[in-house]
C-alpha cells in the first residue's frame, strides 16, 4: 500500500523552535549533497523536475543542515466494493552532526521511534520498548527514508504527469524559495510504474519458502493508473534546491481489469 503526503512541511533554520538548539552542533554527518540544480528552470526541464521532487534524505540534510520535518499523510482507496483508508503522521529532527530522530505513526496502530545518536542506533515499535540496533546494513538510513519519502512517492505514482507553474519568491523559515503551482500537464506517462522485484541474490539457488509477487506486481495497477485531479502549492529552496512546503491533493482513476472492477486512488 502506498504513502503519499496531503501536506509537507520542513522547517529550516528556524532559531524560534528551541528543541533544535541542542542539535545545532559543528559536524558532518557524511552525506552527498548531489548537484546543483536551476530551480526557476523545474517547469520547463523534466530532468530537473525529477531530481528536485525526489531527492533523497541525505542530499536534503546535506544541503539543509540541522531542520525539522513534518508530514501529514491520507491516502485511500475506494470502488463499488468498498473503501480502504488510511492516515499518517511523520516527525524528523535532523541534528548538524548527522543524529537524528524519527516518529512515524498511523491510525491502523502501527508506527515505530527510531534514534540515532553518537554513532548508535535505538529503534522500537510503536508501544514496544526500544532495542538497540545494528548500523552496518544501513538500517537507520533506511527508517530515515521511509518516514521522508512520501511525497517522492506520490511524484512517482503520477508517472511524469504533474505540472508545474513557476510563482514568486518567497521567505519560508528565514530562507529564500521559489513558489510553484501543480496541476496536470496532459502529458503521457513518462516515468515507470511497477517496479520490478529485486533480483535474487547471488549465489542463492533456492529459498525455504517460495518466492511469490505482491498483489499490486500482479495487478499492476499502477502501470493504468490515469491522472484525473492535482492541485497543489510547492516551494523550493532558491539556493539549495530542496523541497521546503508542499500542500497537495490528487486523484487517480484505475480502469476495471478482468474481474477487478473500477477503483479510484486519492490522496
Amino acid at each position: 500500500m502506498l504513502l503519499v503526503p496531503a501536506l509537507l512541511l520542513s522547517g529550516c533554520g528556524d532559531r524560534r523552535e528551541a528543541h533544535l538548539e541542542r542539535f545545532l552542533q559543528p559536524g558532518d554527518g557524511g552525506q552527498a549533497a548531489g548537484e546543483q540544480l536551476d530551480v526557476f528552470s523545474l517547469p520547463g526541464d523534466a530532468a530537473v523536475a525529477d531530481k528536485i521532487n525526489t531527492r533523497p534524505f541525505r542530499e536534503v540534510a546535506a544541503r539543509l543542515g540541522a531542520h525539522s520535518y513534518r508530514a501529514s499523510v491520507h491516502f485511500s482507496m475506494s470502488s463499488p466494493q468498498g473503501w480502504v483508508s488510511l492516515d499518517e503522521t511523520d516527525h524528523i529532527v535532523y541534528a548538524r552532526n548527522g543524529d537524528f530522530s524519527v516518529n512515524l505513526e498511523n491510525d491502523a496502530g502501527q508506527g515505530y521511534q527510531a534514534i540515532y545518536s553518537g554513532g548508535k542506533f535505538f529503534l522500537r515499535n510503536r508501544h514496544a520498548l526500544f532495542h538497540p540496533r545494528g548500523t552496518i546494513d544501513g538500517q537507520h538510513w533506511r527508517r530515515l527514508q521511509e518516514a521522508y519519502g512520501g511525497w517522492a512517492s506520490i511524484y512517482r505514482l503520477f508517472r511524469g504527469r504533474l505540472g508545474f507553474v513557476k510563482g514568486k519568491l518567497v521567505n519560508h523559515h528565514g530562507r529564500d524559495a521559489v513558489e510553484f503551482t501543480i496541476g496536470l500537464n496532459g502529458g503521457k506517462p513518462r516515468l515507470p510504474g511497477t517496479t520490478e522485484p529485486p533480483p535474487v541474490p547471488a549465489g542463492v539457488k533456492k529459498y525455504v519458502y517460495p518466492i511469490e509477487p505482491t498483489p499490486s506486481y500482479r495487478d499492476r495497477w499502477r502501470d493504468r493508473a490515469r491522472p484525473v485531479k492535482a492541485r497543489g502549492r510547492l516551494l523550493v529552496d532558491a539556493d539549495a534546491g530542496a523541497v521546503l512546503a508542499i500542500d497537495f491533493q490528487g486523484k487517480l482513476l484505475i480502469p476495471a481489469n478482468q474481474d477487478k472492477p473500477e477503483f479510484t486512488v486519492a490522496v
